[in-house]
Formats: C-alpha cells, sequence, structure tokens
C-alpha cells in the first residue's frame, strides 16, 4: 500500500516536470515568434532553451510511457504464442532493457563532471549539466517503474504456471523459429566480428534487432539495445558516446515541430473543432452515396491540415464517425476500413510528422517546405481517388444516403462554425510558404490558436483539459523521440563502417536504372511495413537509401514524398497495422474481417506512389515555384 502511495506521487511530480517543460518550450518558440515580427528583436536563448528542454520532456515523460507500457512494440511473432511463453520472454526483454538503462545512466552520469563547466552560449551561465542530467534521472525513474512491471510479470508468470494446462497451450512453430534463429544469427555475427570480418557489423546490428523486436520489446529500447551492444563488442568505439548521441538524437530544433503539430490536434479535439470538421465535411459530400463515407474521408483531409499525424487522425475522426456510420447501417468492418484508409493522407497532406523526422533522417540539405509542397496536391488526389473508390462501394452494397440532399445554406452555416479549423491548416501553410517562419514556429503559433479557440471561441477548452493535453503531448512525444534518438546510435555506427556508400555500390552494381532502383527500394519499405512501424523505417533505412537515390539523381524532395508515402502503408498491412489496430477497435471489429475491404485501398495508394515514382515533375513543379528547389 505504501509503494503505490510513494509510486503515484512520483508520477505526480513527473507529470507535472513533463508538462511543465512541454508548455515552455512551446511557449518560448512562439514568443520568439512575436518579438521577431513585432519588435524586431528576440530571446537569444529561445532555440536552445526549446530543444535542452524536449530532452528533458523525453526522459521524463517516457518512463510514464514505460510505466503504462504506452512505447511502440511489435507483437507479430510473441502474439502467436502461450501467455506463459509471452510472460516468459517479456521477463527476458524487462532485464535486457533494466541492463541498458543502467548502463546509460552510468555513462550519462560520468559525462556529469565535464558538463559543468560546459555552459550555453546564448543561456548566461547556465551549464549543459542541468540538461545532461535528465538522462541518469530519466533511467532511474524508468527502472523504477520497469522494476514495478518486472515483478508484476513474475507473479503474473508463477499464477501461469501453477493454472496452464500444457495440452491446451498454442506456440507457433515459425515465431520459435524466428526468434531462436535470430539470436543464433546474433552469436554468429558477433563470433565472426571477433574473429576478424568487419563486414559482420552489419549483421549484428541486423540480428539483434531482429531478437530484440521479435521478443517484443518495445521499439525504441530494441534500437538503444542494438547500438550498445556493438558498442560493448567494438574496441574502437566509447560507451561514453552513447548518451551524447541520443541527447543530439532527440534535441535539433527542427524536430520540435512535431511536439507542436501534436498538441495543436489534441487541443482541436478537445475543442469540438473536429465535429465541426466532420459536419462541414458531411454538408458538402454527405448527398453522395455512402455519404458518411465520404464524411470520414474529407474531414481526415481536413485534419491532415491540423495535425500531420495519422494515428492521431485515426483515433479523432473515427471516434466520432466509426458510430455515426455503424448506425446509419455501415458495416463494421468497412467503417473501420475506409477510417483507417483516409488518415493515410495525414502525413502526405502539409503539415506531416512523417515528413519532419524524413528530413532530420536524411543526409544533406533537404527542405520541409519542400517536402510539404510536393505532398500537397498528391495528398488531395490521393483522397479524391478514395472517395471514387468509396463511391463503387456504395453504390455496389447499397450504403445509405443523406436523405436530406444537398443544401448551399446548410454548406455556409457548418462552413462558418469551421472557420477556425480550417483557418489553422491555411496559417500553418501560408506562414511556411511566405517564409514568414519555420515549421516549428508555425507548430507554436498554431498551438496558440488552438488555444483561443479553445478558451476564447468555443469556450469548450479548461485548465484542467489543457494539462491532459500538454500530459498526452509530452508521453507521445516521448515515445517518437526516444525512438529517434536511440536510432542515432545505429545510424552513427553505420556512417562509421560506411553503410551508405556500400549500399550505393552495391545497388549501382546491381542496375543503373533510376526506376528499378526506386522499385527495389519501395518494395525493400513495403516488405519491412509489414512487420515494423513507420518511425523507425525511416530512421533507420533513409541514411542508407537517401544517398544512394541521390547517386541515381534522383531529387531528394521526391525522394522523399514516396518514402512517406510507402512507409505509410504499414498502418494498414498486418501484422503490425497500428492504423487498421485502433479502427477496428473503434468499430469493435478485427483484423481479420476487414482484410477483403483494406487490399483495394492499399491497392490505390501503392498505384498512386508509382505514378509519382514514374512522374517526378507532378510533385515538383509545386515546390519550383515556392523556390524551395532549384
Amino acid at each position: 500500500m505504501r509503494t503505490n502511495i510513494v509510486l503515484e506521487n512520483l508520477r505526480k511530480g513527473i507529470r507535472f516536470v513533463a508538462v511543465t517543460c512541454c508548455g515552455v518550450l512551446i511557449l518560448s518558440v512562439f514568443i520568439n515568434v512575436i518579438l521577431r515580427y513585432v519588435f524586431n528583436s528576440g530571446l537569444s536563448f529561445g532555440e536552445d532553451l526549446t530543444r535542452y528542454l524536449m530532452v528533458v520532456v523525453v526522459f521524463f515523460a517516457s518512463s510514464l510511457a514505460l510505466d503504462s507500457k504506452r512505447h511502440i512494440s511489435i507483437n507479430l511473432f510473441v502474439g502467436k504464442l502461450s501467455r506463459y511463453n509471452q510472460l516468459r520472454l517479456e521477463l527476458l526483454f524487462q532485464i535486457c532493457i533494466l541492463v541498458f538503462l543502467v548502463l546509460l545512466m552510468i555513462y550519462g552520469s560520468i559525462l556529469l563532471p565535464n558538463q559543468w563547466t560546459a555552459y550555453i552560449p546564448t543561456m548566461r551561465r547556465v551549464s549543459m549539466f542541468w540538461f545532461y542530467l535528465s538522462i541518469p534521472l530519466g533511467c532511474i525513474l524508468m527502472g523504477i517503474f520497469l522494476v514495478r512491471n518486472f515483478i508484476q510479470t513474475l507473479k503474473e508468470l508463477n499464477r501461469e504456471r501453477t493454472t496452464r494446462v500444457k495440452s491446451s497451450e498454442k506456440n507457433s512453430i515459425l515465431s520459435i523459429g524466428f526468434i531462436v534463429g535470430s539470436f543464433a544469427v546474433l552469436i554468429a555475427a558477433v563470433i565472426s566480428y571477433y574473429s576478424g570480418t568487419e563486414k559482420a557489423v552489419f549483421f549484428i546490428l541486423l540480428s539483434c534487432f531482429a531478437f530484440t523486436v521479435s521478443i517484443g520489446m518495445p521499439v525504441a529500447f530494441s534500437l538503444g539495445i542494438t547500438g550498445v551492444t556493438f558498442f560493448l563488442i567494438s574496441s574502437d568505439l566509447s560507451m561514453l558516446a552513447v548518451p551524447t548521441l541520443i541527447f543530439g538524437g532527440i534535441s535539433p530544433f527542427a524536430l520540435m515541430a512535431i511536439t507542436a503539430f501534436i498538441l495543436t490536434g489534441l487541443l482541436v479535439e478537445k475543442s469540438g473543432v473536429v465535429q465541426d470538421l466532420v459536419d462541414f465535411s458531411d454538408s458538402m459530400v454527405g448527398q453522395f452515396p455512402g455519404g458518411l463515407a465520404h464524411t470520414n474521408i474529407v474531414a481526415s483531409m481536413f485534419f491532415a491540415g491540423v495535425s500531420g499525424a495519422a494515428l492521431a487522425d485515426t483515433a479523432a475522426i473515427g471516434s466520432m464517425i466509426i458510430p455515426a456510420m455503424k448506425k446509419n447501417g455501415y458495416d463494421s468492418k468497412f467503417s473501420a476500413v475506409i477510417t483507417a484508409s483516409s488518415s493515410v493522407v495525414g502525413p502526405i497532406i502539409p503539415p506531416s510528422v512523417g515528413m519532419i523526422i524524413y528530413a532530420y533522417a536524411a543526409p544533406g540539405d533537404v527542405s520541409i517546405g519542400g517536402l510539404f509542397m510536393c505532398g500537397a496536391i498528391p495528398g488531395v488526389l490521393l483522397g479524391l481517388a478514395m472517395m471514387a473508390l468509396t463511391h463503387f462501394y456504395a453504390v455496389r452494397r447499397n450504403y445509405p444516403v443523406n436523405q436530406a440532399g444537398f443544401d448551399i445554406k446548410q454548406v455556409f452555416v457548418s462552413g462558418f462554425r469551421a472557420f477556425w479549423g480550417l483557418l489553422i491548416p491555411v496559417i500553418i501553410l501560408f506562414g511556411i510558404m511566405g517564409g514568414v517562419f519555420t515549421p516549428t514556429e508555425a507548430g507554436a503559433i498554431a498551438v496558440f490558436v488552438g488555444l483561443f479557440i479553445g478558451f476564447v471561441i468555443k469556450k469548450r477548452l479548461t485548465w484542467k483539459l489543457l494539462k491532459e493535453c500538454l500530459l498526452e503531448c509530452s508521453m507521445m512525444s516521448a515515445v517518437i523521440f526516444l525512438v529517434l534518438g536511440c536510432a542515432k546510435i545505429i545510424t552513427y555506427t553505420l556512417s562509421i563502417y560506411q553503410a551508405p556508400e556500400a549500399i550505393t555500390g552495391f545497388l549501382q552494381e546491381l542496375t543503373s536504372n533510376r526506376y528499378l532502383f526506386l522499385f527495389l527500394v519501395l518494395s525493400a519499405l513495403l516488405i519491412i511495413g509489414f512487420v515494423l512501424e513507420a518511425v523507425a523505417t525511416m530512421i533507420m533505412l533513409v541514411p542508407v537509401f537517401a544517398p544512394a537515390a541521390a547517386a541515381y539523381g534522383i531529387d531528394p524532395h521526391h525522394f522523399g514524398l514516396l518514402v512517406v508515402m510507402v512507409v505509410q502503408l504499414a498502418l494498414l498491412t498486418p501484422p503490425v497495422a497500428l492504423g487498421l489496430f485502433i479502427a477496428c477497435n473503434l468499430a469493435q471489429t478485427t483484423i481479420e474481417e476487414v482484410m477483403g475491404d483494406v487490399w483495394p485501398f492499399l491497392a490505390l495508394i501503392f498505384g498512386m506512389i508509382l505514378i509519382i515514382a514514374l512522374f517526378p515533375e507532378f510533385t515538383l513543379w509545386l515546390p519550383k515555384i515556392m523556390g524551395y528547389i532549384n
């Protein structure tokens, strides 16, 4: 009982730190924009304060995510094992994570004395010590909740051991074979590396990541443990570099736009603006056959201009429209499919979280604004193509039509109500396109527009709801940024061993045709998407494939759009299919039941990707006109 009280007080303290730091970092960006454009001045320390507070948010909020098991993990293999074996593997990866956290805490602490005298130039007499301190502190907090989870898992395992019936257990031979096989390859690769085979480093990284992911370990820790494993066996790499790499992977200023767009989406949802966007969409397209399905797509396109995140789109739009679709005669499976499929336009129509991550991961100069402009037209056309496919389904299955018909007065009335929701993407896009502010600054402006709408216009937002939004934003950001930070260890190792150059040379020997190269890369990303989440895929593979694309003379913005679109298919391709999983939960159906309706939408999206790959000018003309590409 006393332990529970202590843990709950600890959670309250962590929430306070995470919420405060998240709010301050957004506020500092906003104030800097106002000072620059209104008073022609600015906070000299604003950018550095924002970057380093993000590190604090990530390490503190990650402990809350670990406590509530919010970190992204892949259950493809462990999901096909008996509960008893799942718990055994869970104990295994919890021990591995605990070892990783202890190592990170130790080496992070060793760095602290040197950081005491490392003053931040823009922040007078403020030492980097205070921000690097969040690494060992965050590891300790994560370790506390991890030990608690370990004890609970151990208790459940003991109960399972005493109650299980061996004859009723089901274990997939394929899952066991993959887990054991990947571990065997890891051991063989380590032995080969010690025997003098330098190229074995790639097999160590691949097999270690495959093994840790296959046992159900959260992806962020799989990446971190994979990188640290090679650092430990290598005589050339110092473990002291690991905390610095993670710190650097979390703190680029451009990535702060991700947090801002996530918070904007949450504020808009809590303020009731999403419902206004749905009503406006319904007034425009609800009179067509399958009207609510069309409304679902159009609302997703509008919301894409606010949050830029597919999963946020699925949850926000789906929670409103799926119950209405089922109530009006749509079957559960189609309601789930159209919600998950339409959310794919979220990372394509700007602003896009996926494009921000690509610009961060890609070596060289890639403009986030240029990527945004590349995705604007394809995103809209993809939405329209989905509406055409939906019309076919609606006629064939006799889905209901809005009997009220088209009413221009209702369009204007609902459009007036949705004005503030539509204003946010307009501010973001025109601000970026006009060079008024950067994507990160655009995100901060969008947040304060969302606050104005929630508190002043809609009057639905309260301080309690605002704190909930900040807490949810900090946890969602922590999950994403921890993946980015831990992946930095992998990309650093790959760059040292010249993996991009090796891959480029191999592909150029294989083919000199750029279109065949694109087909091979996009196919590989599509296959990887069946078992891996989009963020992790981009962080690991973009640094490898982007230089190869440049060697083939492919514009980096064009290639970036293709990569972002392909990895989004992972939202719809089982067994991972996070978007489909959320939609199926909302529709109270299963992924197995909806797969028959998913394939046509997958084919449609991939067809759009092929068109973009074959005709690059289709997407490049707009960013060229806007001056992002020469």
